[in-house]
């Protein structure tokens, strides 16, 4: 994630009020908190536990150093999100089939959208288009409970579903599919962790990281 941007700053001290995102207070306490570690290396895309780092946190920099050889690979290297996620890819849509999120029924409907309540997705003109209207109604869902369970993006026609918490506890939110429009990615979300990582793109022997986390 990039550094904190302030585009407020002018004469007199405007902007350097507040301590939100983006704040001169911020920009600060970012800058004043550059972490370095030193990590063992690890197999390409194979996570590397680094307890403090959230991916909200700025990477500066990773060297690689393999026997004393020190390489720049800074570019290859992304933060772990510690969110469980899973996916839903919408095929041929048949009215009434469902897809299952957290125990929250979602079923096709040939119905407008002004017609519906959030357990109801309208059949588009296309998949990408009922992907849309089903992570909408997801969104929807997710907005009426106190304490969101998940919430979900999309991308052509797949739709994918994150654990509004970090954390473990999100790989047990499931997923569950009837008929043939919806295939589900698993039973369950997966990926959520308690504990902060990153990873490579390719094979790492010793790795030096700075980064700036967030205040």
């Amino acid at each position: 994630m990039p550094l904190e941007v302030n585009t407020q700053l002018g004469r007199g001290g405007t902007g350097m009020h507040g301590t939100g995102a983006g704040s001169a207070a911020r920009q600060i306490g970012e800058l004043q908190n550059l972490r370095v570690a030193l990590l063992t290396g690890a197999a390409a895309n194979t996570k590397i536990a680094l307890a403090a780092i959230r991916n909200t946190d700025t990477v500066l920099s990773v060297l690689n150093n393999n026997a004393g050889t020190i390489t720049d690979v800074t570019g290859t290297v992304s933060i772990d999100n510690l969110t469980a996620s899973g996916t839903v890819t919408v095929g041929t849509m048949v009215a009434n089939d469902t897809v299952t999120i957290a125990g929250r029924l979602f079923t096709l409907s040939t119905l407008p959208s002004e017609d519906q309540d959030y357990t109801k997705v309208t059949i588009g003109a296309s998949a990408a288009a009922t992907a849309t209207n089903l992570a909408a109604k997801i969104n929807q869902w997710a907005a009426c409970q106190n304490s969101p369970t998940v919430s979900a993006t999309v991308s052509s026609n797949v739709v994918t579903v994150r654990a509004a918490t970090e954390g473990a506890a999100g790989n047990a939110i499931t997923l569950a599919e009837t008929g043939t429009t919806f295939t589900v990615s698993g039973a369950t979300l997966t990926g959520g962790s308690d504990t902060g990582g990153i990873r490579s793109t390719g094979a790492t022997n010793q790795l030096i990281v700075f980064w700036y986390k967030k205040p």
